[in-house]
Protein backbone atom coordinates (compact mmCIF):
# COMPACT_ATOMS: atom_id res chain seq x y z
CA UNK A 1 0.00 0.00 0.00
CA UNK A 2 1.55 3.12 -1.29
CA UNK A 3 2.78 5.75 1.76
CA UNK A 4 0.59 8.66 2.44
CA UNK A 5 3.03 11.65 1.56
CA UNK A 6 3.47 14.66 4.17
CA UNK A 7 0.86 17.31 3.65
CA UNK A 8 1.61 20.29 1.22
CA UNK A 9 1.25 22.73 3.71
CA UNK A 10 4.44 20.60 6.10
CA UNK A 11 6.50 20.70 3.51
CA UNK A 12 5.99 24.26 2.15
CA UNK A 13 6.51 25.07 5.68
CA UNK A 14 10.05 23.31 5.60
CA UNK A 15 11.03 23.96 2.48
CA UNK A 16 10.72 27.54 3.82
CA UNK A 17 11.95 27.52 7.08
CA UNK A 18 15.36 25.53 5.54
CA UNK A 19 15.57 28.43 2.69
CA UNK A 20 15.76 31.44 5.37
CA UNK A 21 17.12 29.62 8.35
CA UNK A 22 14.10 31.22 10.40
CA UNK A 23 10.59 30.14 11.22
CA UNK A 24 9.69 34.01 11.56
CA UNK A 25 10.62 34.63 7.82
CA UNK A 26 9.01 31.46 6.78
CA UNK A 27 5.88 31.98 8.77
CA UNK A 28 5.81 35.81 7.28
CA UNK A 29 6.41 34.08 3.84
CA UNK A 30 3.50 31.81 3.99
CA UNK A 31 1.26 33.82 5.93
CA UNK A 32 0.92 31.87 8.89
CA UNK A 33 2.28 31.56 12.64
CA UNK A 34 6.23 30.55 13.66
CA UNK A 35 4.11 28.36 16.09
CA UNK A 36 2.79 26.95 12.96
CA UNK A 37 5.99 26.37 11.18
CA UNK A 38 7.28 24.88 14.68
CA UNK A 39 4.01 22.22 14.45
CA UNK A 40 4.55 21.52 10.77
CA UNK A 41 8.06 20.97 11.43
CA UNK A 42 7.77 18.55 14.32
CA UNK A 43 5.47 16.28 12.59
CA UNK A 44 7.56 15.81 9.63
CA UNK A 45 10.35 15.04 12.47
CA UNK A 46 8.55 12.90 14.14
CA UNK A 47 7.54 10.93 11.12
CA UNK A 48 10.83 10.54 9.82
CA UNK A 49 11.94 9.75 13.33
CA UNK A 50 14.85 12.56 12.80
CA UNK A 51 16.02 15.88 13.72
CA UNK A 52 15.66 18.37 10.77
CA UNK A 53 16.66 21.55 12.81
CA UNK A 54 19.13 22.63 15.46
CA UNK A 55 17.82 24.74 17.36
CA UNK A 56 19.89 28.03 18.94
CA UNK A 57 17.48 30.71 20.24
CA UNK A 58 15.47 32.27 17.25
CA UNK A 59 18.09 31.09 15.00
CA UNK A 60 18.15 27.23 13.02
CA UNK A 61 20.36 25.46 11.64
CA UNK A 62 19.50 22.52 9.30
CA UNK A 63 21.06 19.30 10.76
CA UNK A 64 22.51 16.45 7.99
CA UNK A 65 19.57 14.75 7.54
CA UNK A 66 17.81 18.23 7.29
CA UNK A 67 19.99 19.12 4.85
CA UNK A 68 19.20 15.55 2.93
CA UNK A 69 15.94 16.71 2.97
CA UNK A 70 16.36 20.26 1.78
CA UNK A 71 17.75 19.09 -1.40
CA UNK A 72 15.18 16.08 -1.79
CA UNK A 73 12.37 18.35 -1.41
CA UNK A 74 14.09 21.24 -3.75
CA UNK A 75 14.37 18.94 -6.70
CA UNK A 76 10.57 18.07 -6.34
CA UNK A 77 9.42 21.04 -6.21
CA UNK A 78 11.27 21.95 -9.23
CA UNK A 79 9.51 18.93 -10.75
CA UNK A 80 6.49 20.21 -9.75
CA UNK A 81 7.04 23.58 -11.01
CA UNK A 82 7.80 22.17 -14.73
CA UNK A 83 4.50 20.22 -14.51
CA UNK A 84 2.90 23.50 -14.42
CA UNK A 85 4.89 25.59 -16.67
CA UNK A 86 3.04 26.70 -19.72
CA UNK A 87 5.59 27.60 -21.81
CA UNK A 88 8.20 24.98 -21.37
CA UNK A 89 10.54 26.18 -23.98
CA UNK A 90 11.46 28.61 -22.20
CA UNK A 91 13.45 26.18 -19.69
CA UNK A 92 14.90 25.26 -23.13
CA UNK A 93 16.05 28.05 -25.18
CA UNK A 94 17.10 30.91 -22.51
CA UNK A 95 19.99 30.99 -19.88
CA UNK A 96 19.32 33.84 -17.84
CA UNK A 97 22.04 35.34 -16.01
CA UNK A 98 22.14 38.01 -13.27
CA UNK A 99 25.82 39.76 -13.14
CA UNK A 100 26.96 43.47 -11.85
CA UNK A 101 27.52 45.89 -14.48
CA UNK A 102 31.65 45.96 -14.07
CA UNK A 103 31.95 41.83 -14.17
CA UNK A 104 29.40 41.57 -17.62
CA UNK A 105 31.21 44.46 -19.34
CA UNK A 106 34.50 43.54 -18.40
CA UNK A 107 34.96 39.71 -18.10
CA UNK A 108 31.88 38.41 -19.39
CA UNK A 109 31.37 40.51 -23.01
CA UNK A 110 35.05 40.33 -24.13
CA UNK A 111 34.37 36.31 -23.73
CA UNK A 112 30.62 36.16 -24.94
CA UNK A 113 31.90 33.75 -28.22
CA UNK A 114 32.98 31.14 -25.89
CA UNK A 115 30.50 31.57 -23.58
CA UNK A 116 27.74 31.56 -25.87
CA UNK A 117 28.97 28.41 -27.51
CA UNK A 118 28.85 26.77 -24.20
CA UNK A 119 25.26 26.73 -24.40
CA UNK A 120 24.51 25.57 -27.87
CA UNK A 121 20.92 26.37 -29.06
CA UNK A 122 19.96 28.21 -26.12
CA UNK A 123 20.27 32.41 -26.05
CA UNK A 124 21.80 33.77 -23.01
CA UNK A 125 20.21 36.94 -21.64
CA UNK A 126 22.58 39.10 -19.22
CA UNK A 127 21.19 41.17 -16.99
CA UNK A 128 23.08 43.36 -14.74
CA UNK A 129 22.26 44.36 -10.80
CA UNK A 130 23.92 44.54 -7.84
CA UNK A 131 21.20 43.29 -5.60
CA UNK A 132 21.34 39.95 -4.69
CA UNK A 133 19.61 37.14 -8.07
CA UNK A 134 16.21 36.29 -6.90
CA UNK A 135 15.90 32.18 -8.35
CA UNK A 136 12.06 32.71 -8.26
CA UNK A 137 11.95 35.87 -10.51
CA UNK A 138 13.29 33.95 -13.59
CA UNK A 139 16.94 33.93 -13.13
CA UNK A 140 19.22 31.04 -14.13
CA UNK A 141 22.78 31.40 -12.63
CA UNK A 142 24.63 34.27 -11.13
CA UNK A 143 28.02 35.51 -11.10
CA UNK A 144 29.03 37.25 -8.17
CA UNK A 145 31.71 39.13 -6.83
CA UNK A 146 31.36 38.50 -3.10
CA UNK A 147 32.39 36.53 0.42
CA UNK A 148 30.74 32.88 -1.18
CA UNK A 149 28.88 30.31 0.82
CA UNK A 150 24.63 31.42 -0.25
CA UNK A 151 22.88 29.67 1.77
CA UNK A 152 20.49 27.05 -0.11
CA UNK A 153 22.32 27.52 -3.51
CA UNK A 154 24.79 25.91 -5.02
CA UNK A 155 28.02 27.89 -5.09
CA UNK A 156 31.20 27.38 -6.97
CA UNK A 157 34.62 29.33 -6.65
CA UNK A 158 35.96 31.17 -9.75
CA UNK A 159 38.32 33.40 -8.69
CA UNK A 160 40.47 35.23 -6.08
CA UNK A 161 40.97 39.57 -6.64
CA UNK A 162 43.78 42.03 -5.82
CA UNK A 163 43.18 45.66 -5.78
CA UNK A 164 45.87 48.23 -6.52
CA UNK A 165 45.80 51.73 -7.03
CA UNK A 166 45.40 53.25 -10.62
CA UNK A 167 45.32 56.52 -12.81
CA UNK A 168 44.57 57.47 -15.83
CA UNK A 169 47.25 57.70 -18.51
CA UNK A 170 46.72 61.69 -19.31
CA UNK A 171 46.72 62.04 -15.34
CA UNK A 172 47.23 65.99 -14.27
CA UNK A 173 49.61 66.73 -11.41
CA UNK A 174 52.64 64.44 -9.75
CA UNK A 175 51.97 61.36 -9.01
CA UNK A 176 52.35 59.86 -5.22
CA UNK A 177 54.91 58.65 -4.38
CA UNK A 178 53.96 57.50 -0.84
CA UNK A 179 50.86 56.70 1.01
CA UNK A 180 50.45 59.60 2.87
CA UNK A 181 51.00 61.46 -0.30
CA UNK A 182 47.20 60.31 -1.66
CA UNK A 183 45.91 62.86 0.99
CA UNK A 184 47.04 65.70 -1.58
CA UNK A 185 44.60 63.58 -4.42
CA UNK A 186 40.91 62.84 -4.71
CA UNK A 187 40.35 59.18 -3.51
CA UNK A 188 37.92 57.31 -5.53
CA UNK A 189 36.29 54.95 -3.60
CA UNK A 190 33.84 51.78 -3.82
CA UNK A 191 31.99 49.74 -1.26
CA UNK A 192 33.00 46.15 -2.21
CA UNK A 193 37.12 46.84 -2.61
CA UNK A 194 37.84 49.92 0.19
CA UNK A 195 40.58 51.83 0.32
CA UNK A 196 40.72 50.44 4.07
CA UNK A 197 42.07 46.83 2.17
CA UNK A 198 45.15 48.95 0.84
CA UNK A 199 46.30 51.19 3.11
CA UNK A 200 48.84 50.92 5.37
CA UNK A 201 47.58 50.45 9.18
CA UNK A 202 51.67 51.36 9.83
CA UNK A 203 51.44 55.04 7.73
CA UNK A 204 48.90 58.00 7.61
CA UNK A 205 45.82 57.30 6.84
CA UNK A 206 45.30 59.90 3.80
CA UNK A 207 41.35 59.41 3.29
CA UNK A 208 41.06 61.33 6.64
CA UNK A 209 41.73 64.61 4.79
CA UNK A 210 41.69 63.44 1.20
CA UNK A 211 38.91 64.80 -1.22
CA UNK A 212 36.65 61.41 -1.77
CA UNK A 213 34.38 59.90 -4.62
CA UNK A 214 32.12 57.97 -3.82
CA UNK A 215 30.88 55.42 -6.65
CA UNK A 216 28.85 52.31 -6.47
CA UNK A 217 29.84 50.08 -9.45
CA UNK A 218 33.61 49.26 -9.53
CA UNK A 219 33.12 49.71 -13.49
CA UNK A 220 32.24 53.96 -12.69
CA UNK A 221 35.71 53.67 -10.82
CA UNK A 222 37.52 52.14 -13.67
CA UNK A 223 35.91 55.44 -16.23
CA UNK A 224 36.24 58.33 -13.15
CA UNK A 225 40.13 57.00 -12.93
CA UNK A 226 40.47 57.22 -16.71
CA UNK A 227 38.68 60.17 -17.54
CA UNK A 228 41.71 61.78 -14.83
CA UNK A 229 38.67 62.36 -11.99
CA UNK A 230 40.98 61.17 -9.02
CA UNK A 231 43.16 57.71 -8.43
CA UNK A 232 41.25 54.56 -7.80
CA UNK A 233 41.53 51.30 -5.91
CA UNK A 234 40.81 48.62 -8.73
CA UNK A 235 40.20 45.13 -8.57
CA UNK A 236 43.08 43.78 -11.31
CA UNK A 237 40.72 41.37 -13.47
CA UNK A 238 38.65 44.67 -14.21
CA UNK A 239 41.02 46.81 -15.09
CA UNK A 240 43.62 44.08 -17.36
CA UNK A 241 42.62 44.96 -20.24
CA UNK A 242 42.66 49.29 -19.66
CA UNK A 243 46.60 48.34 -18.24
CA UNK A 244 47.52 46.67 -21.43
CA UNK A 245 46.32 49.46 -23.82
CA UNK A 246 47.77 51.79 -21.87
CA UNK A 247 44.47 54.00 -20.88
CA UNK A 248 45.38 53.33 -17.27
CA UNK A 249 48.48 53.15 -15.16
CA UNK A 250 49.34 51.35 -12.12
CA UNK A 251 50.88 53.46 -9.28
CA UNK A 252 52.43 52.79 -5.85
CA UNK A 253 53.57 49.27 -6.89
CA UNK A 254 51.91 47.45 -3.60
CA UNK A 255 49.03 45.14 -4.13
CA UNK A 256 46.36 43.39 -1.64
CA UNK A 257 44.06 40.44 -1.68
CA UNK A 258 40.39 41.54 -1.87
CA UNK A 259 38.11 40.63 1.04
CA UNK A 260 35.75 39.32 -1.49
CA UNK A 261 36.05 36.75 -4.78
CA UNK A 262 34.06 36.03 -7.55
CA UNK A 263 31.35 33.05 -7.47
CA UNK A 264 28.75 31.61 -9.37
CA UNK A 265 25.70 30.95 -8.06
CA UNK A 266 22.72 28.91 -8.92
CA UNK A 267 19.46 26.63 -7.65
CA UNK A 268 20.49 22.94 -7.71
CA UNK A 269 17.11 21.64 -8.54
CA UNK A 270 16.76 23.90 -11.27
CA UNK A 271 15.27 22.43 -14.55
CA UNK A 272 18.30 23.95 -16.59
CA UNK A 273 20.79 22.15 -14.62
CA UNK A 274 23.14 20.34 -17.58
CA UNK A 275 22.86 24.29 -19.43
CA UNK A 276 23.93 26.17 -16.24
CA UNK A 277 26.57 23.35 -15.58
CA UNK A 278 27.93 23.92 -18.94
CA UNK A 279 27.73 27.76 -18.57
CA UNK A 280 29.79 27.37 -15.35
CA UNK A 281 32.47 25.28 -16.17
CA UNK A 282 33.03 28.09 -19.37
CA UNK A 283 32.83 30.94 -16.96
CA UNK A 284 35.68 28.97 -14.28
CA UNK A 285 37.80 28.64 -17.91
CA UNK A 286 37.32 32.45 -18.59
CA UNK A 287 38.17 33.47 -15.23
CA UNK A 288 41.21 30.76 -14.50
CA UNK A 289 42.49 32.41 -18.55
CA UNK A 290 41.82 36.21 -16.92
CA UNK A 291 44.05 34.60 -13.46
CA UNK A 292 47.20 33.74 -15.40
CA UNK A 293 47.57 36.73 -18.10
CA UNK A 294 47.44 39.00 -15.14
CA UNK A 295 49.88 37.02 -13.74
CA UNK A 296 48.53 35.73 -10.50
Amino acid sequence: MPVRPPSLRSIAAFEAAARHASFTKAADELNLTPGAISHAIKALEDRLGQQLFDRKGRAVVLTAAGLSLAAKVRMSLGLLSDAFETTPWRALDRLVISTTASIAQKILLPNLAGLQDSCPGARLDIRTSDSLADFDEGIDVAIRFGPGGWSGLQNRFLASERLFPVVGAGYRGDLPRSQSELADHILIHHAASGWRLWLDPAEPDPTASAIGLYLEEQVLVVEAAAAGHGIGLARERIVADDLRSGRLVRILGRSVPAEYSYWAVWNASSPKLALITAFVDTAQSVFSVEQNSSGQ
